[in-house]
């Protein structure tokens, strides 16, 4: 088994879904007592969280780089940015490794491709949602992306900062996503993307009336392929 580097704490509870999903997808596939190898390199939120709000993509560039090779250099085989904005510097994480970086939005649009899908609702920070380092992959792949209009892109990024990522899950929260997703059914969205893990947390698959595409859960699948292929 090849063991996998982690860059987590961003933010940790995104981090705790990862370990639990990554170890709980070995454990099934090998059996046993089976868990997965995994080096886990966790950041300060706050220093995150400060330098995105200055827009300062730089200062976190530095910051993943530093990261990622201090976990190749520990042995990691392959590296994971356990959070989906960052994923918005990974090309420049991935430029200084020799160690692969499994990317987050390349394997979700595979996985929408697979799902025969053609048209989804990209949701997430209004980095995830505004910038093209994730909507690209799918544009690629041929998958059309629409996001919410620019309130309801508002409400969704400011209830990941000031509630999501710290743990608090509101029902009325729950609900606005909910509608938001709805609404855009009608612009002929075929899926959802939960292009952030603590969306993943507030809502269920089958609260959705369309095909949900769980970027966590994808990325720790394509993680574990890579970690034990075909064993």
């Amino acid at each position: 088994m090849k063991t996998i580097g982690v860059i987590g704490g961003l933010s940790w509870f995104s981090t705790a879904v990862y370990y639990r999903t990554i170890n709980q997808l070995v454990n099934e596939r090998l059996g046993e007592t089976h868990s997965a190898k995994m080096l886990l390199y966790s950041l300060d939120f706050k220093d995150f969280d400060v330098m995105q709000k200055q827009n300062n993509w730089d200062g976190i560039g530095e910051m993943l780089c530093e990261a990622a090779l201090k976990l190749e250099k520990a042995g990691a085989d392959c590296i994971i940015i356990g959070s989906n904005t960052p994923h918005l510097v990974a090309d420049r994480v991935r430029f200084i490794l020799s160690a692969p970086l499994i990317h987050i939005a390349e394997e979700t649009a595979k996985e929408v491709i697979h799902q025969n899908v053609n048209k989804v609702i990209l949701l997430g920070t209004k980095f995830t949602m505004e910038n093209d380092f994730f909507s690209n992959h799918l544009k690629d792949a041929g998958i059309e992306t629409i996001i919410p209009a620019n309130a309801d892109r508002d409400f969704i990024h400011n209830s990941i900062f000031n509630e999501l990522t710290k743990g608090v899950f509101k029902e009325k929260t729950r609900n606005k996503y909910l509608e938001i997703i709805n609404d855009l059914q009608s612009d002929g969205a075929e899926g959802v993307i939960f292009g952030c893990t603590e969306i993943s947390l507030l809502i269920k698959p089958e609260d959705c009336g369309v095909k949900v595409f769980d970027t966590t859960l994808i990325h720790s699948k394509a993680v574990v392929e890579f970690a034990i292929g075909k064993n």
